[in-house]
């Protein structure tokens, strides 16, 4: 079978990827070193399936040594719509943030990334190479789908082989230092840079003191893990600069569980791996603050973390939020925001096995809920049942008043009942 090489999408040290010529639906990656080849056969054996990364489907050694793979066809790496240029100017205000995704949709981009990097790391292997040029999501701003690409590098972490120590602003200072084999902990160290940089726009140790240097001393420094990080709590000779737009956002844009989790992995677990959070936890936590992100009610387009009182573009109140909270048995425990979600006024939200039992390998939704005016309509997939204090099965959540409590109880076929309380909330 004949390819024709479409237009070029990523290209680094090891090989360039190009989409296929009449078939958008794949990508081929040719390789800089022909020897590469047999490794990308260890690749195609490993357990891959369910994932989305673009795994090797067929091997090429006619008219050049590379690999085919499957990529949707309106996929961009992420390096260019989300993150500022590094050389010139750097367009960063509120109008481009919002323009190029808002924290909504680059809250679900990172915690779509970890979800991956996790899975990988669930099945005893590290990606290694998790720079922005291999990593693709959609080009269609309604949608966040994203996938991982240029698996060349992927490896056992009980047996690691490997011939790359990392990407320029990518790396984890002990391989870069130690020539340390990837590991899954180096790998959620850079998983925590893309997502600081995609939500902050700067490295996590691009503060004052790097911004004092020439640019490659500079990228040296953060690469080796030699500059402090830029929200250290005890050494602050790295803030972000004053009245810059990085550092305005960076207190509306981490939620609290996410600075936690920032600082051990850049201050105790900078330079010590086994202090830092693993993929797991980086998931769970970006996916909790996604459930908690709200729009503006003026529809100025800006979307925060609901328990700001008011919009951070606008000045807009935050009014009242529909929240969810999932509680393993029915009982009079207080209403916490870490197991709890927000209700959308405007779109059907669901209710995923995730919030009910922490399986983010079923992407089917339990339950849907749907604004209506006299309240929340229910639709219960077909193992599914929503039952009152009653006990009667239940189509509809009647609307509420500010901190009243609904709860009802959600009974699913060979799973653990779980209860979840609705109520409408002020913010904090």
């Amino acid at each position: 079978m004949e390819f024709t090489l479409g237009p070029k999408i990523a290209g680094g040290a090891q090989g360039t990827v190009y989409r296929v010529s009449g078939h958008p639906e794949y990508a081929i990656k040719l390789l800089n070193r022909p020897e590469d080849l047999e490794k990308i056969a260890v690749v195609r054996r490993l357990p891959l399936d369910g994932l989305p990364v673009a795994a090797p489907i067929t091997l090429i050694r006619q008219g050049g040594h590379g690999y085919l793979m499957r990529l949707a066809s309106d996929m961009t790496p992420i390096r260019e719509p989300y993150l500022p240029s590094e050389v010139g100017p750097r367009e960063t205000n509120a109008a481009w943030y919002l323009s190029t995704g808002g924290l909504k949709r680059r809250l679900a981009i990172a915690a779509n990334m970890a979800d991956s990097i996790a899975a990988l790391h669930e099945r005893g292997l590290a990606y290694v190479d998790l720079n922005p040029n291999n990593v693709m999501v959609s080009d269609d701003p309604g949608r966040t789908e994203t996938w991982l690409i240029d698996t060349d590098n992927l490896t056992s972490r009980t047996d690691p082989k490997w011939d790359l120590l990392g990407f320029p602003g990518y790396a984890a200072p002990e391989r870069v230092t130690r020539h340390s084999p990837p590991s899954t902990l180096s790998d959620t160290y850079i998983l925590a840079i893309h997502v600081f940089r995609l939500l902050v726009l700067r490295h996590p140790l691009e503060g004052i003191a790097a911004d004092a240097l020439d640019g490659d001393t500079a990228r040296t420094l953060r690469d080796r893990g030699e500059l402090p990080y830029v929200g250290d709590p005890s050494d602050d000779s790295n803030h972000l600069a004053q009245r810059s737009f990085p550092a305005g956002i960076f207190p509306i844009v981490m939620s609290g569980r996410m600075s936690q989790l920032a600082e051990r992995t850049f201050v105790a677990g900078r330079l010590d791996p086994t202090k830092r959070p693993g993929s797991a936890r980086w998931r769970e936590v970006l996916f909790s603050a996604l459930d908690n992100v709200i729009e503006c009610a003026s529809g100025c387009g800006w979307t925060y973390y609901r328990l700001r009182m008011a919009c951070p573009n606008c000045g807009t109140p935050t009014p009242a939020t529909t929240l969810v909270t999932v509680y393993p048995s029915w009982d009079d425990k207080p209403l916490t925001a870490r197991d709890s979600f927000v209700v959308s006024d405007y779109r059907d939200t669901s209710v995923m096995p995730r919030h009910l039992w922490g399986r983010y390998d079923q992407l089917d939704p339990v339950v849907t809920l749907r604004p209506e005016s006299d309240g929340l309509e229910m639709t219960a997939r077909d193992d599914a049942s929503v039952i009152d204090g009653s006990g009667k099965v239940i189509k509809k959540i009647p609307k509420l008043s500010v901190n009243k409590v609904y709860r009802v109880r959600l009974d699913v076929n060979d799973r653990p009942s779980r209860f979840l309380a609705v109520r409408l909330v002020q913010p904090a």
